[in-house]
């Protein structure tokens, strides 16, 4: 049996892969080892139906369940903000700390619309703001690389550009019906997309597809370890920063531009916004371009600090042997 974890593709898709290529619905996922996910499948779908304030009612719940019974993480959230702001207060940190997982409860109550709604119909609930920075580029045949940071609704980001011809990544899921399940609405059949498992990445393929006016929807912030990093300041810390995205902008040409996404509570809607396209990148210089994309990082984050995914484990790779900050 083939484990390997496929992609999730449009019928039309940039690099025109036949369906039978994409990851599909299995019988094995009737079995009752799946029943239980079955379940949670279905309530989702109610979900979605629920008046706004009871969803955020219950996001808000859910968000202060997980930070209190999973000590683990809430720590991690603690450490980074302490690394990354360290000259704010306790209590200015705790905030941001409590407020990180109310956004991250109700993002994980309103993630079911991206599952059933329409793209129609979740457009509604989206905004881009100067998606004229990626109409430019793409109008003068070239292409786009969207670089983005982990926020706790990226997956908003992702629908709300769906207009245009894009690749991706995924990580996949080990529940195999859920990655299914989830994975189906990164591309739905009014797309033109492809979304790759993130161990299953072509780059040749993309840098090639680059060389036409597409966008290559990139999430760049994580820590991956040595390989294919550079140490850079990231706000206040030293961090491992992934600079493939330099070798892949430097071989197809394509434009790098930053984005963002986040909810608006005054707006009552996803906002993704796009940041002026980065020059003179690459530089030619691995540590200097490290240096550009963490600056465009922390720029964009300053708009809505607390909804940045603060959980992720941004330090956990160290420089000249320091000290590992996630333990307890």
């Amino acid at each position: 049996m083939d484990t390997k974890a496929k992609p999730f593709l449009s019928k039309n898709n940039p690099l025109k892969v036949e369906l039978v290529n994409r990851e599909s619905f299995s019988f094995r996922y009737l079995l009752p080892d799946y029943w239980f996910s079955w379940i949670i499948i279905s309530l989702s779908f109610f979900l979605i139906y629920l008046p706004k304030p009871l969803r955020q009612l219950i996001g808000s719940s859910i968000g202060s369940f997980i930070k209190y019974s999973n000590t683990k993480r809430s720590h991690i959230v603690m450490t980074n903000l302490s690394l990354c702001f360290k000259s704010k207060t306790a209590v200015e940190l705790k905030k941001i700390h409590n407020e990180y997982f109310k956004n991250l409860g109700n993002t994980i109550i309103d993630m079911p619309s991206l599952w059933w709604r329409s793209d129609k119909s979740l457009q509604n609930n989206c905004e881009i703001i100067n998606e004229h920075y990626i109409d430019n580029e793409l109008s003068k045949g070239k292409g786009v690389i969207l670089l983005t940071p982990h926020t706790v609704s990226l997956d908003f980001g992702g629908r709300s550009i769906s207009r245009y011809p894009i690749i991706s990544i995924y990580k996949p899921f080990r529940n195999k019906l859920l990655n299914w399940f989830i994975g189906r609405s990164r591309s739905k059949d009014t797309d033109n997309s492809i979304v790759y498992p993130r161990d299953n990445l072509s780059f040749k393929k993309i840098i090639k597809a680059l060389k036409t006016p597409i966008i290559f929807y990139y999430i760049g912030d994580e820590d991956l370890g040595e390989k294919n990093s550079e140490f850079a300041n990231f706000f206040d810390e030293t961090k491992s920063t992934l600079i493939s995205i330099t070798k892949i902008a430097s071989l197809s040409k394509a434009t790098v531009i930053p984005c963002i996404n986040h909810y608006s509570s005054s707006k009552n809607k996803y906002i993704t916004y796009i940041d002026q396209p980065l020059t003179k990148f690459p530089t030619g210089h691995l540590s200097d371009d490290a240096e550009i994309i963490n600056r465009a990082f922390e720029k964009l984050i300053n708009r809505n600090v607390e909804q940045y995914m603060w959980s992720l484990r941004l330090f956990q790779t160290r420089p000249n042997g320091q000290k590992y900050p996630y333990s307890k």
